[in-house]
């Protein structure tokens, strides 16, 4: 089986809002099995719509639309489903009642325009929305699916899940050759793409099933492990050995696997071993310690998070030497030696992290170019420093240096160098 995704709305094509439900909806697709080969974007507009719709429904068994189910007059999804089916638009009785009761269990007014949210092509049904007022649209026509879901995430996925995945798994079973495809990302740091495809390459020239991919993010790059299977079981089995030789390969550059973000992998360490931290950032501005407290728990090892910006707080909070901000800078491996030691002292902790560089766009000098960034890691028995340059924009240096600074925290946890 094959699908197309068809995302609705202007705001898309200028730019207004990010399309993560396309994403997301890809991902759910390749988890349950099912084939898809084409996404569109296609703004408020009835004819051009229609037109992709009727295009899709020509290549794919299964197509979805998300967004333009809405109560305003540029919410078309409905219209140009019935257009390019065929099909008239019909008030459905059951979806106007659930509205009804949605805006009185409010306290509130219906408008007429409303009310638009209970229409929908004649012979679809609509889909309930436990979320917000918009009803998604399940139809066949001609052999094919066709469902429209709401835009707000909030909304979309719990309805994929209710009422939509369910109905592709379903005719996914009655189709020959199912199987869903099952994957596994492998995480690395301290290594570039090209290097890891490069000490991979062999792997990648074999592949049949699984396969492999590489994707490069800020600080780590990903592998991709993907099988087709019966099941579970079936897909361990076959990406087991393929796993265990990128490791053997890999070593310590693989920290994590599928949603093992750095500050979860960080943070399961500290508790195994009952440690604590304290932070101490300069030109992440906080983002190390954002990351931290993201997973729940954090709280069982984070003390505090200082974010000392100025010279005058690195030596009031952390007790930074004055004659090495004099003699070495604030942007220096001296100074972020001063600051990890300092906070850790400080606050008691087991290990203390600190950040310091140039984010830019100004700020370098020649000896010290903007992108220069230190960071280190104390402990009771040493204090392991790193320095690397990073001409980027200010953003990107921010989210590097972070992983970077949660990474050299990983290793000095583990005992590596």
């Amino acid at each position: 089986m094959t699908a197309e995704i068809i995302s609705v709305g202007t705001e898309l094509l200028l730019g207004e809002i990010i399309d993560t439900n396309a994403s997301w909806m890809s991902q759910r697709l390749a988890e349950i099995g099912l084939n898809l080969y084409y996404r569109h974007t296609v703004g408020d507009n009835l004819p051009r719509l229609s037109r992709q719709i009727g295009l899709a429904l020509e290549r794919a068994e299964v197509v979805l639309l998300c967004g333009g189910l809405g109560p305003t007059d540029d919410d078309l999804t409905r219209e140009a489903i019935g257009e390019a089916t065929g099909r008239k638009v019909v008030s459905y009785p059951e979806a106007e009642r659930r509205l009804r009761e949605f805006f009185s269990a409010r306290g509130r007014e219906i408008t007429p325009n409303n009310l638009r949210q209970a229409c929908g092509p004649e012979g679809a049904e609509l889909l309930p929305n436990e979320v917000g007022t918009a009803p998604g649209i399940c139809l066949e026509h001609g052999g094919r699916l066709v469902f429209a879901l709401p835009g707000p995430p909030l909304e979309l996925e719990p309805m994929w899940r209710r009422e939509v995945e369910p109905r592709l798994c379903e005719r996914l079973a009655r189709t020959e050759g199912g199987g869903a495809i099952h994957t596994r990302m492998l995480r690395l740091a301290d290594i570039g793409e090209s290097q890891a495809a490069h000490d991979l390459r062999d792997l990648v020239e074999q592949q049949t099933d699984p396969t492999m991919a590489f994707y490069a993010s800020p600080g780590e790059v990903k592998i991709r492990l993907a099988t087709r299977a019966a099941n579970a079981e079936a897909a361990e089995e076959r990406l087991r050995p393929l796993e265990e030789e990128i490791r053997r390969r890999m070593g310590a550059h693989v920290y994590g696997v599928d949603d093992d973000a750095m500050e979860v992998v960080v943070g399961q360490l500290l508790v195994e071993r009952q440690a604590t931290l304290a932070i101490a950032e300069s030109c992440t501005g906080g983002l190390v310690g954002h990351r931290i407290t993201n997973v729940p728990g954090a709280s069982r090892y984070l003390l505090a998070d200082l974010v000392t910006y100025s010279n005058e707080a690195k030596q009031s909070l952390l007790g930074v030497p004055a004659e090495v901000l004099e003699k070495h800078g604030a942007v220096s491996e001296e100074c972020a030696r001063a600051m990890a030691e300092g906070v850790r002292r400080a606050l008691g902790a087991t290990y203390g992290l600190a950040t310091t560089g140039i984010a830019g766009p100004g700020g370098g000098t020649p000896e010290k170019p903007v992108g220069t960034v230190y960071v280190a890691v104390a402990d009771e028995r040493e204090t392991r420093t790193g320095g690397f340059v990073w001409g980027t924009s200010r953003l990107a240096f921010k989210e590097r240096v972070a992983q970077m600074a949660l990474n050299t925290l990983r290793k000095s946890i583990l005992g590596g160098s």
